[in-house]
C-alpha cells in the first residue's frame, strides 16, 4: 500500500484549500505518460481514502493502489515551497 507522510496529507489539505470548495472533493492520482498526476475527485466505491483532520485528502482505486505500493509520498520544504514527491524507499 502506498505510503503518505503526515506532511503530505498536510500538504494535500492545503492544496484542496482549507474549508473552501466542496468537503467531498480529494485528490486522486492519475497515471500519465510521464507519470503520475494529482487531479481534484471525489471518492467512489471501493476507493482507498487517506484523510486528514477528518477529511479525505487522496483518493485511490485499487489498481493505482496496487501499481503504487512501494512507494512513499511525501512533502518536503524547497527554495519554491512545500513540494509533494514520490519516492521508492531503499531496499525495495
Amino acid at each position: 500500500m502506498l505510503t503518505v507522510t503526515d506532511a503530505a496529507r498536510a500538504r494535500l489539505m492545503s492544496k484542496l484549500g482549507r474549508g473552501k470548495g466542496s468537503q467531498d472533493a480529494a485528490l486522486r492520482f492519475m497515471r500519465e505518460e510521464n507519470g503520475w498526476r494529482l487531479r481534484r475527485d471525489r471518492a467512489r466505491p471501493g476507493d482507498m481514502a487517506f484523510t486528514f483532520e477528518g477529511r479525505k485528502v487522496l483518493v485511490l482505486n485499487i489498481d493505482v493502489a496496487r501499481g503504487m505500493a512501494a512507494l512513499t509520498l511525501d512533502a518536503r520544504d524547497t527554495a519554491s515551497g512545500v513540494r509533494l514527491r514520490l519516492t521508492t524507499p531503499p531496499g525495495r
